[in-house]
């Protein structure tokens, strides 16, 4: 923490003035340079990822006078925000898609109801190891929503992943849709918050929801000049990271009782199925960190129908400092677990 305080103080000495209530220079070019990278004409920067979604459908239903909105069974707003999407924001979810797979063109001609006002895709997908549509679906889903007149917001969380698998720019993406909200910590390394693009116009409404659910502080130039510093740190080097998790990926499906989702990841992250219960494995892995110094895998996030544990692998600058087949070889002789569920 130090370390980064001392970082930014140093890239605060020749910046413009703090940012007061959104306005002044170095939150106004933070948030252009932001809106150029994904293509739109303006950007807001908020303090989370759940207000600039919420707040992004919210105007969107504002618009289209109705209050409903697409979203698939792992959406964040429908997992993880405590239902803030409709207590909060007065909004309803349809939900659309197989919870065990991607959102695809099919699902929204046999699933959606007449009346969307908009259309929530979320590029890559966590919940199901950063799985991706194929773009000529995603084509599709953006087409079809337009043809509705149904707003598309894509959920780009960790859409920095996306242009190695597209083969398409952050901008190029971005034009498939009305509204993209983009995290700067995910990946980025930033200390905390988000960007939301679009229209001028929708920004200009955003801003007021903004301001009307207190997301509006005095100053985030602590927040802008992490942001910043992550990007040069980090971003250039997600591409190798996806390259290098398509390699890892298979590699770790080899060992007995895991399986790998999806097979061949499609991002920087992948999840780890491993036939051990949860509590087995964080003490396996606890226990090799302390006679090897090397952590091998993270907590397990969730546990499957079958009772296996799931644990997320994001790739980055750290992990590629070594070859995949160390991670490998570290895992292996992690996971030297008997059948009975006990250290061999």
């Amino acid at each position: 923490m130090a370390t980064t305080l001392r970082r930014l103080a140093e890239r605060a000495e020749n910046k413009p003035a703090p940012d007061v209530y959104g306005d002044g220079a170095l939150i106004e070019d933070f948030e252009d340079a932001i809106a150029t990278l994904l293509g739109k004409p303006a950007a807001l920067f908020l303090p989370s990822g759940t207000l600039a979604q919420s707040l992004a459908l919210r105007t969107h239903c504002d618009k289209r006078n109705t209050t409903t909105v697409g979203l698939h069974p792992t959406s964040h707003l429908v997992l993880h925000e405590q239902d803030g999407y409709r207590k909060l924001w007065g909004l309803d979810g349809q939900l659309l898609g197989h919870p065990d797979r991607v959102l695809t063109y099919a699902d929204l001609q046999t699933q959606a109801p007449d009346e969307l006002a908009a259309l929530v895709l979320e590029l890559p997908m966590r919940e199901i190891g950063g799985q991706l549509p194929e773009w000529e679906d995603l084509l599709a889903q953006a087409e079809w929503a337009r043809r509705h007149d149904i707003a598309v917001h894509i959920d780009g969380a960790r859409l920095w992943h996306c242009p190695a698998y597209y083969q398409q720019s952050l901008a190029g993406i971005g034009a498939l849709a009305d509204s993209v909200y983009v995290s700067l910590y995910k990946d980025i390394g930033g200390i905390a918050g988000a960007v939301l693009a679009g229209e001028t116009d929708f920004i200009a409404e955003a801003k007021i929801w903004s301001r009307r659910a207190g997301g509006n502080l005095v100053s985030f130039y602590p927040y802008i000049l992490a942001a910043e510093q992550g990007f040069e740190d980090n971003l250039s080097s997600i591409s190798d990271a996806v390259d290098y998790a398509r390699e890892l990926g298979p590699m770790l499906a080899y060992l007995a009782g895991v399986r790998v989702n999806p097979a061949t990841p499609q991002t920087a992250m992948f999840h780890l199925h491993i036939e051990v219960a949860r509590n087995r494995l964080i003490q396996a892995v606890d226990e090799y960190a302390a006679e090897h110094d090397v952590i091998v895998l993270p907590k397990p996030r969730a546990v499957d129908e079958h009772g296996n544990s799931i644990c997320e692998i994001s790739v980055g600058r750290s992990t590629m400092e070594h070859p995949p087949g160390f991670w490998l070889a570290h895992l292996r002789a992690a996971l030297a677990i008997d059948a009975s569920g006990e250290a061999s």
